[in-house]
């Protein structure tokens, strides 16, 4: 396997090879065809000098030229004219002679010799000008291209060999500085996403361990309480009493309830999950959920007010019960006695509904807002009150798989109010 400056600098010089190979094939054949070109009109030339001289004019004034050789017959044979003296023709036997004819008469021939274009020492000389002036041209055209090719493939493979050895790194395990966002666009991208990737698993590493360290904490509590429940019974410390066992279960019923929401938030997490979506009655729904809450609202002689401006809503029905009842049972826990409550659902705007729960109790601090939806969180207002801090956690969860958001505000003069957006038109 090759690396990518490898084969970065190999396509760049094979492309230039292949430019150089068609480039000095035009030369050439322009080459050719000009000193084709060039032969027809010398040849062109001479013949009209050897219809001057025929003609009568002299020989130096019929501009024979001097870089052919050049013989020019009468009809009878006769050498009238030459530009290089008789000794030249017994080297003219190979030649052709053409013949020159006025008015369909035959009035002379003449004999010339190969027209090359290099006979005449001039063109000799812009020949071999010309020839290592393209050689050096190549030779330096060459050297820039492998030099821009290596820049050019160095400025791809450097920032490519960055990325691929922070996510390499990111494999392995190992802590790794943030990855040069440089290089070409798509590179580019690459880096950022593997920087996102990077912030996200360290985020996603120390919320585990805060995890595993609170739930470690939150199982510990009830246990050892149970533990040393149980074994002042056995040591006849305490009698094994109805109270006593009926408070052993309660701890047990906190560990249940904590193991519950852990199992119900890794199934929500699932890769797997399947979200089936329908249309449901906001009315149906909203009673079914104040029967559930119906005891403690009346314990605390809260006013409840419905809101329903829609008449469906498409969710997973199940799925945003438990949502919508994390919610609710956190907004009758926290409002006061003889408090309000406000359960609406509506259209939020042309794409998304909204169901929205409003307490009247007490604000949430700020500090804790951004931390409410966290794992295990408990503020300080709901570390008296029952729950195992995974509600908010399980309803956000919720809103996501359905493609929603779920988001709460706080303040004295209004109070507290939790909304769960969900789309309206997809799913």
């Amino acid at each position: 396997m090759h690396s990518l400056f490898r084969r970065t600098f190999g396509a760049f010089v094979f492309s230039f090879a292949v430019l150089l190979v068609v480039l000095a094939g035009a030369l050439v054949s322009g080459y050719h065809h000009s000193l084709a070109r060039w032969s027809e009109r010398r040849e062109l030339m001479v013949e009209e000098a050897a219809r001057r001289i025929l003609n009568g004019q002299s020989p130096s004034d019929a501009g024979l030229p001097q870089d052919i050789p050049v013989f020019v017959y009468d009809e009878d044979g006769t050498l009238i004219a030459s530009n290089r003296g008789g000794g030249w023709r017994r080297e003219t036997d190979q030649w052709d002679r053409y013949p020159l004819h006025r008015g369909g008469d035959l009035v002379g021939h003449y004999e010339i010799g190969p027209t090359a274009f290099r006979n005449d020492a001039a063109n000799r000389q812009l020949t071999g000008s010309l020839t290592r002036t393209a050689a050096a041209g190549a030779l330096a055209a060459l050297a820039v291209a492998l030099f821009a090719a290596w820049r050019f493939a160095r400025s791809l493979s450097r920032p490519a060999a960055r990325v691929a050895a922070g996510i390499d790194s990111m494999a392995h395990d190992r802590q790794i500085d943030p990855i040069p966002e440089q290089g070409a666009e798509e590179i580019s991208r690459i880096a950022r996403s593997a920087n996102t990737l990077a912030a996200r698993l360290q985020n996603e590493r120390q919320l585990r361990t805060q995890w595993a360290q609170d739930v470690t904490h939150d199982l510990r509590t009830p246990i050892a309480s149970i533990r040393a429940q149980l074994e002042a019974i056995a040591d006849g410390v305490y009698a094994a009493d109805p109270p006593r066992i009926i408070s052993t279960l309660a701890e047990l019923g906190r560990v249940e309830a904590l193991i519950s929401d852990l199992d119900e938030l890794m199934r929500l997490e699932a890769p797997e999950l399947k979200v089936t979506i329908g249309e449901i009655s906001t009315r149906d729904f909203a009673q079914t959920l104040l029967q559930r809450f119906e005891h403690e609202i009346s314990r605390k002689q809260i006013s409840v007010t419905m809101d329903l401006r829609l008449n469906t809503v498409r969710a997973d029905e199940t799925l945003i019960h438990r949502a919508v009842s994390n919610v609710l049972g956190n907004a009758i826990r926290h409002a006061p006695q003889g408090g309000e409550i406000t359960l609406a659902i509506g259209p939020y705007d042309a794409d998304r509904a909204e169901i929205r729960v409003h307490n009247d109790g007490p604000p949430v601090p700020e500090a804790e807002l951004p931390h409410l939806f966290d794992r295990l969180f408990r503020g300080e207002y709901a570390r008296s009150s029952p729950g195992t801090g995974l509600g908010l956690t399980i309803a956000r969860r919720i809103a996501l798989v359905h493609g929603g958001t779920i988001e709460i505000t706080s303040c004295e003069s209004t109070g507290t109010t939790a909304r769960i957006l969900l789309p309206r038109h997809r799913l």
